[in-house]
């Protein structure tokens, strides 16, 4: 498959760029360290999410100044969502778009924070371009393969989610995640890295619900007195 042109919508050179996103990468780097950020959404998710999110525009064509930028900032809000209760992804937008004041890029806000208010799936908030639909993908694929499983684990923990919850959330949210994407690619990503959850929901099944001990304390719970079976 040949390779499409990645674009520089808002930069006149490559260098200028690289010379801005690092700044905002260190920028970003900064919050997350203040606050502290949950292992389940760190700043090594964001930069798996900006790093499919260069591999999708590779093949897509896509402005790269405004994916990376909104792939950088997409969950700096955590740390205050956890605090308010207020939806991230509207205050991760909103740190965007002060960034950008500050950097006098006032043409990319629309773009950058469109992407960033849409990336989450559970919002149903339809991206208007095509790099808040790459956004909304990558951070999908993060949820999902050997990455996707550990970040599950690491939110139960993070919460005290029992065993049951939690296959729970592989069924009602990850493994539908294959059906929600975007573009053919990204679905074919999907599917391949669901296979790892599926074992693992499926190994999950039988320790909750194939144990003869806890049938017996349901059995026990009822008031049925079981059969001695030993």
């Amino acid at each position: 498959m040949q390779k499409a042109k990645i674009k520089l919508n808002f930069f006149d050179s490559d260098q200028e760029f690289q010379k801005f996103i690092t700044k905002t990468y260190h920028y970003v780097d900064d919050i997350f360290t203040g606050n502290n950020q949950s292992q389940s959404h760190s700043l090594e998710h964001t930069i798996r999410v900006a790093n499919t999110c260069m591999d999708i525009a590779k093949r897509l064509g896509a402005s790269i100044d405004i994916l990376l930028t909104a792939a950088l900032f997409h969950d700096v809000g955590r740390a205050e969502e956890e605090k308010t209760g207020r939806n991230h992804a509207d205050i991760s937008a909103e740190l965007a778009k002060e960034y950008l004041e500050k950097q006098e890029k006032y043409d990319m806000i629309p773009e950058v924070c469109d992407a960033i208010k849409s990336h989450r799936f559970s919002t149903k908030i339809l991206p208007k371009f095509k790099e808040g639909k790459i956004l909304k993908d990558a951070d999908a694929l993060d949820a999902l393969g050997i990455i996707g499983l550990y970040r599950v684990i690491s939110y139960s923990a993070e919460r005290n989610v029992d065993m049951g919850k939690t296959n729970i959330h592989f069924h009602e949210k990850l493994l539908i995640l294959p059906s929600l994407m975007h573009f053919k690619y990204s679905k074919k990503l999907a599917k391949r890295k669901c296979k790892i959850l599926s074992t693992f929901s499926k190994g999950l099944e039988e320790i909750i619900y194939l144990s003869d001990f806890e049938k017996l304390l349901i059995r026990l719970k009822k008031g049925i007195t079981p059969k001695p079976e030993f």
